[in-house]
C-alpha cells in the first residue's frame, strides 16, 4: 500500500474542505462566535475543517475494503464528504448566526444550506473527479487496492 497516495489524498481533501467551507460561509466571517469571542473566522473554519484529516484515511481504509464496485464507492464517499462539509457550514452557522438569535434545528439546516448549496455541489464534483484520479480501487473492479 502506497500511504503517500492517502496522505495527499486527505491532505487535498482537508484544502478543499477548508476552501468550500471558508467561501461558502463567508458572510457570516464578521460574525461573532458564541463559543469564543476573540477567535477569527479563520481558525473556526481551520479548526472544523482539520476534522477531515482524521476522518477521510478512516473512511478510506474502511470502505475499500468494503466495496468493491469503483462507481458506488465514488458515489458513496463523495457523499460522505459533502456530508462532512456540510456539517462544518452548519458548525460555523450555529456558532456564528443562531447561536445569538432563536433558530429551529430545520431552520439552521435550511439556511445553511440556502447559503452553501452551490459550493456543496460543487466542491463534491471536484471531490469525486479528484477521488477518481487517485484510482483507490482497480478498474476491473474484482482487486482493492491502490495502483
Amino acid at each position: 500500500m502506497k500511504y503517500y497516495k492517502i496522505l495527499l489524498f486527505t491532505f487535498l481533501s482537508f484544502i478543499l474542505s477548508f476552501f468550500t467551507t471558508f467561501f461558502s460561509m463567508k458572510e457570516y466571517s464578521s460574525a461573532v462566535s458564541s463559543s469564543c469571542l476573540e477567535c477569527s473566522y479563520f481558525r473556526d473554519v481551520f479548526l472544523y475543517s482539520s476534522f477531515i484529516l482524521i476522518i477521510i484515511p478512516i473512511l478510506l481504509f474502511f470502505l475499500r475494503k468494503i466495496f468493491k464496485k469503483k462507481l458506488f464507492f465514488l458515489l458513496l464517499f463523495s457523499f460522505v464528504f459533502l456530508l462532512l462539509v456540510f456539517f462544518n457550514n452548519l458548525s460555523i452557522f450555529i456558532d456564528r448566526v443562531s447561536s445569538w438569535s432563536t433558530f429551529s434545528s430545520e431552520e439552521e439546516i435550511f439556511a445553511t444550506l440556502s447559503v452553501s448549496y452551490f459550493s456543496l455541489i460543487s466542491s463534491a464534483i471536484l471531490f469525486f473527479f479528484i477521488l477518481e484520479r487517485f484510482q483507490f480501487i482497480q478498474k476491473n473492479n474484482s482487486e482493492v487496492g491502490i495502483k
